[in-house]
């Protein structure tokens, strides 16, 4: 009964010694863990940040087409290499 004890003392001890001094022990996962929430948060300002970038950058788009619409129809514009045909009727 003895010698089970003492093995197990030193098995519980060596798992106690690599849960807390090892290389992958608690605290460093505790430290990772809090790392990784941190990062994950920060992701998602960012990717809320490219999404109204993106949004912007629609609206641009659609703004400059609008723009271009009109030079065409109410001011005559026409872009470089291109024939502009005014049919009468």
């Amino acid at each position: 009964m003895n010698k089970i004890i003492l093995i197990l003392s030193f098995f519980f001890v060596t798992l106690l010694y690599k849960s807390t001094m090892g290389d992958v022990n608690y605290f460093k996962y505790r430290e990772l863990n809090e790392q990784a929430i941190t990062l994950k948060a920060e992701n998602n300002l960012y990717l809320d940040k490219i999404e109204l970038i993106k949004a912007e950058i629609k609206n641009l788009q659609t703004g400059l087409n609008v723009i271009e619409e009109k030079a065409r129809n109410e001011l005559g514009l026409i872009k470089q290499k291109e024939t502009f045909y005014q049919i009468l009727e």
